[in-house]
């Protein structure tokens, strides 16, 4: 019981960027197709790697189906509306940016964060948390993950 009480505590506590959404953790045949997360074929969400340059994303993004656009990273000087004017030599962005083979996940280094520090965003629920090296490589054994650098830019 004290168990279940700590649990819902803590899930309590993890900041969330967007709602709750459901529909990738429910679907049963979820793909990641270039930047796309599709749901039996149908686009359930897009990521969007903005300015990207060696593992890197000066801005990360996920544009959910209903619109809705949600940042799991962007620098101070990032303008969403003019990405291309921004300041691409900020020395801020997101490092080695992954995405789970079932889309349940996406993985980044902040550029700023101490070394072995990760974040880890969960697509349906919206939260965005701190996660250790083995923690990431954990939920990646167990999901699988492809890089997202290799994906084409936002436009």
């Amino acid at each position: 019981m004290r168990f279940w009480a700590l649990a819902l505590l803590l899930a309590a506590c993890t900041p969330r960027l967007t709602r709750f959404r459901g529909g990738i953790n429910d679907c049963t045949s979820v793909s990641v197709r270039q930047n796309d997360v599709l749901c039996h074929g149908k686009p359930v969400a897009k990521v969007e790697c903005f300015l990207p340059r060696q593992q890197t994303c000066t801005a990360l993004a996920v544009r959910y189906r209903d619109g809705e656009r949600v940042f799991l990273y962007q620098p101070a000087t990032f303008d969403p509306s003019r990405p291309e004017s921004s300041a691409a030599e900020t020395g801020e962005f997101a490092q080695r940016p992954q995405i789970a083979d079932d889309a349940t996940f996406i993985w980044f280094k902040r550029s700023d964060s101490p070394p072995g520090d990760w974040e880890a965003y969960e697509m349906d629920t919206g939260a965005l948390y701190d996660v250790d090296v083995r923690g990431v490589l954990d939920e990646q054994a167990r999901h699988g993950a492809r890089p997202l650098w290799t994906l084409p830019a936002a436009q």
